[in-house]
């Protein structure tokens, strides 16, 4: 069975780069574009992996990371954040809120590839 990824993102150009990175492996991706439906998408079925974007409509990232993390039925999902936010201060709240990796944008398909490889390993 294929591994299953989500991800969280609003911004065109990445769904595009990420979705042909993980085809070419034979993962299934699922893509939304806010938070809201980021929660309600892990509700349905758990994913192996999300792939989180910070800056999100409806509910951002910050707040999707700390639902997941204090639900001890999702908490243990790796999430890696993907965003354009750069400072130090967003890097140690997300990782203090349990994000698994951080990758801030833009970010090369090989960055993202050798990150990946090693939450999706078989």
């Amino acid at each position: 069975m294929a591994k299953r990824v989500l991800l969280v993102e609003d911004e065109k150009n990445v769904i595009l780069g990420v979705r042909t990175c993980l085809d070419a492996v034979g993962y299934d991706i699922e893509i939304v574009e806010d938070g809201q439906e980021a929660l309600d998408a892990v509700n349905r079925e758990y994913p192996d992996l999300i792939l989180l974007d910070l800056l999100l409509p409806k509910v951002d990232g910050f707040e999707v990371l700390k639902t997941l993390k204090e639900n001890e039925d999702t908490a243990s999902i790796p999430v890696i954040v993907l965003t354009a936010k750069a400072e130090d201060e967003d890097r140690q709240r997300v990782m203090d809120l349990g994000a698994d990796n951080y990758m801030t944008k833009p970010f090369k398909p090989q960055e993202l590839w050798d990150v990946l490889k090693q939450y999706l390993s078989e």
